[in-house]
Formats: C-alpha cells, sequence, structure tokens
C-alpha cells in the first residue's frame, strides 16, 4: 500500500521534532531528567520557547515520544527474526543478539526510563507502559511458536512452552539491564550464558 508523501511543511516539522528530542536526550543524559528544563531544552534546540511549546505540551509528553520512538526503532529490528526459515533453535539464539544489540545502543534511553520511572520496571507514563507491555507480549507469542515448533520437530524436549518463553524473556531482560547499569559482558561470556539455557532444552 503506498502512501502519501510528506509535504515540505510536514517534513520540516518532523525534522524540527527530531531536533528537540535530540536536544533533549542529550540533556537527560548529561545532567538528569528532573534536572533539566524546558527552556533548557529549547535553548539547547536552538528554538524559543514557545516554539517548543507548540511541538510538546511538556516535559512528560517529550519523554513519551522520545519512548514511542525507541520502542518502535526496537521492534522494527527484531520484527525480521520471526519472519526467517530458519530452525526454530536459530531463530531464538538470533533473537537474542538482535536485541542484546538493539539495546545496546541504546544505554541512555534505559538510563533514563529507568530514572523516570524509580528503577522499579515501569517508566511512569502508562502509554509507554502499555506500548512496552504490548511488544513484549508479542515476543512471548513468537517464542512460544518456535518452542512449539522445537518441541514438535524432536529438537527441544518437551516442556511448557509458556513457560519457557517467559523465562527466556526474563533471562534477556536482566543481561540487559545487567549491561546497561554494570558494564557489559565480553562475547564469550554472554555467548556461554546463552548456550547454557538453550541447550539445557535440546533434547537428548
Amino acid at each position: 500500500m503506498s502512501t502519501t508523501p510528506l509535504s515540505r511543511k510536514e517534513r520540516e516539522r518532523e525534522q524540527h521534532r527530531k531536533e528537540i528530542m535530540d536536544a533533549a536526550m542529550r540533556l537527560f543524559a548529561e545532567h538528569g531528567y528532573h534536572s533539566v528544563s524546558m527552556q533548557e531544552i529549547a535553548s539547547e534546540a536552538e528554538f524559543a520557547t514557545g516554539t517548543l511549546y507548540k511541538f510538546f505540551s511538556s516535559k512528560r509528553e517529550l519523554f513519551r515520544e522520545i519512548m514511542i520512538g525507541v520502542v518502535e526503532d526496537i521492534s522494527s529490528e527484531l520484527r525480521p527474526v520471526f519472519q526467517s526459515d530458519a530452525d526454530p533453535l536459530t531463530i531464538i539464539g538470533t533473537f537474542f543478539q538482535v536485541r542484546r544489540a538493539a539495546f545496546r545502543r541504546r544505554y541512555e534511553y534505559i538510563k533514563l526510563y529507568n530514572i523516570v520511572g524509580n528503577g522499579f520496571g515501569s517508566s511512569g507514563d502508562q502509554v509507554v507502559d502499555d506500548m512496552i507491555a504490548e511488544r513484549q507480549k508479542m515476543a512471548e507469542k513468537n517464542l512460544i511458536i518456535q518452542f512449539t515448533r522445537g518441541i514438535e520437530s524432536g529438537l527441544f524436549k518437551p516442556v511448557n512452552v509458556e513457560v519457557l518463553a517467559r523465562l527466556f524473556l526474563d533471562f534477556c531482560q536482566t543481561i540487559v539491564r545487567s549491561e546497561a547499569t554494570r558494564g557489559e559482558f565480553d562475547d564469550e561470556t554472554i555467548a556461554s550464558i546463552n548456550d547454557l539455557f538453550l541447550n539445557g532444552i535440546l533434547a537428548e
């Protein structure tokens, strides 16, 4: 289905939105979310404060749009993984690798998410949290399909696929949070941990 190209005015508006969000992230990363004002964001983006409010009504809305963009970008990177015709073990392993790489490129956003939400696994913004929960359910559903394929083909042990998918997502998330806050593991260690999980479900 074709889409109507944006007009020059619409392209300019989108570019200005991006410039504002990029400026906000630079300041959030340097000074922390709670210490930055809308006036400072406007100055960093080289816009008048009044112009900034034409794009975002509040710092909270600005945070929301930044997070929505991040979730969409990560989802677009993960989507092709489950469209592959590869075997289930390869697809699940690739999902882990692609997901980790996607988050590694966005640690500053993870830290912002945790700061705004006080580190309790919630951003404090219902729109963002609902969107993340929906994408998590989608990933869980796709993993269930792959684990089921693996069991039916005799590749995996016959275990509860729903529990398995949930545990694997928790495992992926634990790696991301640990690397974002405590430093990255070397690739050999990550490969060993991943193999330990996946090899543990392989059929004899």
